[in-house]
């Protein structure tokens, strides 16, 4: 619906702006400057003066201010991104189009790339602790993440190989089925392909274009919405490179670890739950630990798969590791992300004043961004309602009514029956809903009083952000003028 109306807004709008001529009188440049503020300051029902398509050469023209947005948007998603180890014989093709899938993954939502992020190196940093705590030397934050991206392959005697992380090889170690890994962080460092002289031109694109919207916004001129979505781009871009700092780039090759221990022995000595069928690999009930986010993929993903839309790992055991797993973060990681996702909706809700072609556009931009803001917090209530706060009550009640007795009535007449048909059936759907898995895995059930809202939610949250995004491009056919007008740097840099 919600794009339906933009559609018509944007048809109905651009007809006035287009006649004649797309190009839109030229600025005089001379003297924009002087101006701006009260130009930037005025209201489209005040007798604001708008343009629409402006070419360059008068100054700052449309294609300056999409090539800038998109470009350092590009910029960043690209060469931030630091994806896992492919399986052996992966393509080419295979692994661009995986890095691509990501990329427009970080498009779309950069602050969930941010989480992923965050967790992996909160996931990295415990097991630095955990290999230091059992006396191994040498193991540094660059093995932890290779090894969590699949760097390290074990390969027993009586299975195929499979990749391991961090966790598990610890394990392993620690009981003596394997020698602790000997593998020097140079040479890891010497198959990280990353690309230093994008990162170079990703770090002078992004300050400048930072300084650019910063003195722009100093100088009252118009910033476009666009503009707002390339900076909060860029504040989770900046925030996702320092958690992977360590993490390396685009290595295709593994390291190989040969036993000699079967894994049947692994699982016969193991402690716990080892004959529970595995997820992933035989080696799941070291370090699978689901938490709600990862349950909420899971049952999107199996959704996909019903509707014969695969693109994620379904054999087992796997043979790499995928680029979405997110381990749990702590609750310091989860405070750092609602953090950061404050701050990057907060930069959408800098345009509530922002002059819009229309009202209508005005006010879709407000709700857009006020529902963005408060959907992450609230996918964050959920969760903790319906996996923490509520089986604590529901167990304290459930405790408590044991310590009644009473008789149970069992209805006999029909209607009573039909009624209880009817309960067993809505109650069998229910279980399908809650778990979609192919395995029925106990592990992978959702309640309900999570997975509906968490679904109404995720539409409120797409619908808003597809908004955003087709905001960012429909504006453009009806600017303030101050919006073409170039920063006066004579401002900053005084000649003489």
């Amino acid at each position: 619906m919600i794009y339906t109306f933009s559609f018509v807004l944007f048809l109905s709008s651009w007809i006035p702006y287009s006649q004649g001529s797309l190009v839109a009188p030229s600025i005089d440049t001379s003297g924009q400057n002087a101006t701006s503020v009260k130009a930037a300051n005025e209201t489209a029902s005040s007798g604001l003066h708008r343009q629409g398509w402006t070419s360059q050469p008068s100054g700052r023209g449309t294609l300056d201010i999409i090539w800038a947005c998109c470009f350092t948007m590009f910029l960043c998603s690209w060469s931030t991104l630091c994806i896992n180890v492919p399986a052996p014989g992966d393509s080419s093709f295979k692994i661009f189009r995986r890095k691509l899938y990501l990329s427009a993954l970080a498009l779309l939502g950069p602050e969930f790339i941010f989480q992923i992020a965050l967790s992996q190196w909160e996931s990295a940093c415990k097991s630095v602790k955990d290999f230091e705590a059992s006396g191994i030397k040498g193991w540094t934050m660059t093995h932890a993440f290779y090894a969590d991206m699949g760097g390290y392959v074990l390969k027993p005697r009586d299975w195929c190989q499979f990749p391991i992380n961090a966790g598990q090889l610890h394990y392993l170690v620690t009981k003596g089925y394997i020698s602790p890994p000997s593998l020097d962080v140079s040479i890891i460092r010497d198959r990280n392909k990353v690309d230093g002289m994008l990162r170079i031109i990703t770090v002078w694109q992004t300050l400048w274009f930072i300084i650019t919207t910063a003195e722009r916004a100093a100088q009252d001129l118009a910033i476009t919405t666009f503009e707002l979505t390339t900076a909060g781009f860029i504040v989770c871009s900046f925030a996702t490179t320092i958690c992977w700092y360590h993490k390396p780039a685009d290595i295709q090759v593994s390291e190989v670890i040969e036993t000699d221990v079967t894994i049947e022995q692994i699982l016969l000595e193991a402690e716990g739950h080892p004959g529970r069928p595995f997820s992933r690999t035989p080696l799941d009930f070291i370090t699978r630990k689901e938490w709600a986010w990862s349950l909420y993929w899971s049952n999107w993903t199996n959704i996909l798969r019903k509707m014969r839309i695969v693109i994620f790992l379904s054999g087992r055991p796997v043979n790499r590791f995928q680029n979405t797993v997110v381990p749990e973060p702590s609750k310091l990681g989860y405070a750092m992300f609602l953090l950061l996702s404050a701050i990057y909706s907060a930069i959408f809700i800098c345009g509530w004043n922002y002059s819009f072609p229309t009202p209508a556009e005005q006010t879709l931009w407000r709700v857009s961004t006020v529902a963005v803001f408060c959907c992450v917090p609230l996918f964050w209530a959920v969760g903790s309602f319906a996996f923490s706060f509520w089986p604590s009550i529901a167990s304290s009640h459930k405790s408590s009514s044991t310590m009644e007795s009473g008789a149970i009535m069992v209805p006999t007449s029909a209607h009573s029956s039909f009624w209880l048909s009817v309960k067993s059936r809505a109650s069998r759907i229910a279980n399908r809903i809650r778990n979609n898995s192919r395995e029925r895995d106990p592990e992978l059930t959702v309640p309900l009083k999570a997975i509906l809202p968490i679904y109404v939610l995720g539409v409120v949250y797409c619908h808003a952000r597809a908004y955003i995004f087709l905001e960012d491009f429909i504006e453009l056919r009806s600017l303030p003028a101050s919006a073409y007008a170039t920063v006066d740097w004579t401002n900053i840099f005084p000649h003489f």
